[in-house]
């Protein structure tokens, strides 16, 4: 097999059997579409500066375009340029072209760029219009060392590698051709030999090219030359990647990694590398990017590379074999590789049995792994010395870490079962997690590592009862927590205090018997009762307890003392319990010790609570009158805060009075008077009705009526109450009027059921009324 051949000008005997622009001659068999093909790749325009009186020198000056374009029938053609025709019209050119079905198989080990200067290409007319078959055609000067020369020598050398990006990219997907402008089209040929050199062979066996172009931008070609005078338009990047070596620019386009690594590789060298590289592809390589792995798991990769190899290498590893890849991976740095890549990579080294780099690989595993957070898929550490180093790092990792870091590396450890030294545990337990848990016990991350590592457990207790006195308080929220049961804080004797205390926040034991617990074995100061009551004060029920649990010179100084002065001072919400601790007060050696305003307020509120009492039990009616108005008198010469607490006293026995003594008071006291009317109007609302309220007043009055002449001033306020309690119950409805009837006949004070309810059947309306009237006819029915 052999190239056809095709000779194509403007003549006046060719193929056409006319003058003109013709096939002249051509090998027999070539189909017409292919010829068709010819002419269009072969169309030669003149540069612009070439005159139509142009000289035979400048004529044989003129760009010769090389051209090639891949196929089913691939073309390669030299177009020279050749002045007149044979009719003297300037333009003529001539293109000597081979077509072949199988390139490689008619080139050989030539590449097409190498026919550039070839002495087989023609450019005369010839007798025969039929052309042999040309077999085996010898290369031209242009070679690997003129290429690798003429890059070194030209100041565009620095764009190189972006050109090779350019041209892979414009291969892959042809959406830009590529335009190189130099001085001629020699220079040209130059820039695509050495691209046909660096770029990978299948790149270069589908790259077409034309050495000359007048008008490149409307080319279908990959790669095109043209001239610094031809029609360029430097701004239309849209539509190809300009480089243009004469004016030392070009587009903006990233050069591509693995073209920047050829270019350092050089032209003369490339061959060795590509053949190197061969030997590992799987055929299916594409472009640069495919390829980028494969080289450098050829050739050897630092870590950038490093961690495009290694995906490629776990997929191909059963395709390559243990001894390839043991080589490879002996030729290659991970330690930029994540844990991620790493793990895949041990796991198909061991499952091909390549394990002296499965275990280098772990070695790196564990390190990227400690490195990026502790994070990736699992692996079984199987190598001895990746377990070594893992301990060592772990350990290394924990002396100085935060509880945050301290619970990862933890856990990591436990995940591959990673021992970790007792005493390192026990320093961790102490300087990082204990500090750590005092501050948040109910972290669940402590919980898990607390139960896996016992040495962890024992520091981070011996830290709480460090701290049982200084931070009292949060280690008794940690007592409280859930992790008291893994760390058995109960059954430390450093951690009784706070045991004790945790059970009285917890409700478990009451905080007075905690108090006085913890009293018979340490000294009681203001830090344990604040831990005990964090809002910062007693009750006066707890003082009161608290006076008589206690050893009475317990409460004699010291923060005992402080804090039942605090209790005597404060505000009085229930005043029985008050004057029962003021009285344990005044029989208990404290009292001496208290401040002096305290004492008197002590001694002020028993003398009012004695006085308030001896006068309301007092039975003689005239002994009764003459000691409430001595408690009136006293209220009225006291101040706001004395007349507060008398009358509370007073109020907060009205209600086991007798009624004729409750009627005398509330004649006698005034102040009383207001405060049970007010303290009864809310029951005497319509929306909020409540007999028992009303019934209560109800005898009030009645007693009223019968001592309004015994008493002075009883009538008015008999008027005032009944006026009070009658006007609010007239609003009611049947149902609490009827309860109230029902309540007053119960106490069996005469005559005031029958008082209440001919009222109410005379002032209510008409459904009130029938009730009432029915009630009257069957009580009087009654014998």
């Amino acid at each position: 097999m052999a190239f056809s051949q095709l000779y194509y000008t403007s003549c006046e005997r060719g193929l056409s059997g006319h003058p003109g622009y013709q096939f002249h001659a051509a090998t027999t068999g070539v189909p017409p579409d292919v010829m068709s093909d010819v002419e269009f790749l072969t169309g030669y325009a003149a540069p612009p500066s070439l005159s139509s009186n142009a000289d035979a020198a400048e004529i044989a000056r003129s760009p010769v375009n090389l051209c090639y374009r891949p196929g089913p029938s691939s073309v390669l053609a030299n177009v020279a340029f050749l002045g007149n025709d044979y009719s003297r019209r300037f333009g003529n050119y001539f293109a000597h072209a081979l077509v072949t079905d199988d390139l490689a198989r008619d080139l050989g080990d030539v590449l097409p760029i190498e026919l550039w200067g070839a002495g087989l290409w023609n450019r005369r007319q010839v007798a025969d219009p039929v052309l042999p078959p040309l077999s085996a055609p010898s290369p031209g000067p242009l070679d690997q060392a003129a290429a690798a020369a003429f890059v070194k020598a030209h100041k565009g050398g620095r764009h190189l590698a972006a050109l090779l990006t350019a041209i892979d990219s414009t291969v892959a997907d042809h959406e830009r051709t590529v335009v190189i402008v130099e001085r001629d089209a020699e220079a040209v040929a130059h820039w695509i030999a050495a691209a046909s050199y660096l770029l990978p062979p299948g790149v270069v066996s589908r790259m077409s090219f034309a050495t000359y172009q007048h008008t490149p931008r409307y080319s279908k070609l990959h790669v095109v030359g043209t001239l610094a005078e031809s029609s360029v338009d430097r701004s239309a990047f849209d539509a190809y990647h300009l480089f243009d070596m004469v004016a030392d620019e070009r587009s903006p386009i990233a050069a591509h990694p693995l073209a920047e690594h050829l270019v350092y590789v050089g032209v003369e060298d490339a061959a060795e590398l590509w053949k190197q590289a061969g030997e590992l592809a799987t055929g299916r390589e594409r472009d640069l990017s495919d390829w980028y792995p494969v080289v450098f798991a050829a050739g050897g990769a630092d870590r950038a590379e490093t961690v495009a190899v290694v995906p490629w290498l776990v997929e191909h590893a059963r395709r390559l074999g243990a001894a390839a890849v043991e080589r490879i991976g002996n030729q290659i740095d991970v330690g930029d590789c994540g844990p991620a890549a790493l793990s895949d990579l041990a796991t198909a080294a061991r499952d091909v049995g390549a394990h002296d780099l499965a275990d280098h690989v772990e070695l790196a595993w564990v390190m990227a792994s400690l490195d990026s957070g502790l994070t990736g898929p699992d692996i079984a550490l199987r190598s001895p010395a990746a377990r070594s180093r893992a301990e060592g790092a772990v350990v290394e990792r924990l002396r100085h870490a935060p509880a945050a870091v301290v619970v990862d590396l933890l856990a990591w450890a436990a995940k591959y079962d990673i021992a970790v030294p007792g005493p390192v545990l026990h320093q961790v337990g102490t300087t990082a997690v204990g500090p750590a848990v005092l501050v948040n016990p109910d972290d669940e991350r402590f919980g898990h590592l607390l139960r896996t590592w016992s040495g962890l457990r024992t520091g981070v207790v011996d830290h709480l009862a460090g701290a049982a006195h200084d931070r009292l308080h949060d280690v008794v929220g940690v007592v409280d927590s859930g992790l008291a049961d893994v760390l058995d804080l109960r059954g430390r004797s450093a951690l009784a205090t706070a045991v004790v205390i945790a059970d009285a926040r917890a409700g478990r034991l009451q905080r007075t018997a905690a108090l006085s617990r913890l009293a018979c074995e340490q000294d009681v100061d203001d830090h344990l009762l604040r831990a005990l009551w964090p809002d910062g004060g007693w009750t006066h029920s707890e003082a009161s307890i608290l006076l008589r649990d206690l050893l009475p010179r317990q409460f004699c100084s010291g923060a005992l003392l402080v804090w039942v002065n605090t209790a005597l001072q404060a505000p009085i919400t229930d005043g029985e319990i008050y004057d029962r601790l003021s009285a344990d007060v005044r029989e208990h050696p404290v009292v001496d010790s208290l401040p002096s305003t305290t004492r008197a307020l002590v001694e002020s509120r028993f003398r009012t609570v004695n006085q308030v009492e001896t006068a309301l039990r007092e039975r003689d009616p005239d002994t009764f009158d003459s000691r409430v108005r001595e408690v009136v008198r006293s209220y009225r010469s006291s101040g706001p805060e004395r007349r507060r607490t008398i009358l509370d006293l007073v109020m907060a026995r009205v209600g086991a009075l007798p009624v004729d003594r409750l009627a005398h008071l509330v004649v006698l006291f005034g102040d009383v008077r207001a405060a049970y009317l007010r303290g009864a109007e809310p029951g005497l609302r319509p929306a909020t009705a409540d007999p028992r309220t009303a019934a209560d007043l109800l005898v009030l009055v009645w007693e009223l009526r019968r001592c309004r002449d015994r008493y002075p001033g009883a009538r008015k306020v008999q008027e005032e109450f009944e006026l009070f309690v009658l006007r609010a119950v007239k609003k009611w409805r049947r149902r609490p009027l009827g309860e109230t009837a029902t309540i007053l006949r119960g106490q069996r004070v005469r005559g005031v059921a029958d008082w209440f309810e001919d009222w109410a059947r005379d002032a209510t309306g008409n459904s009130v009324t029938r009730f009432f009237r029915g009630r009257r006819t069957s009580r009087e029915a009654k014998p």
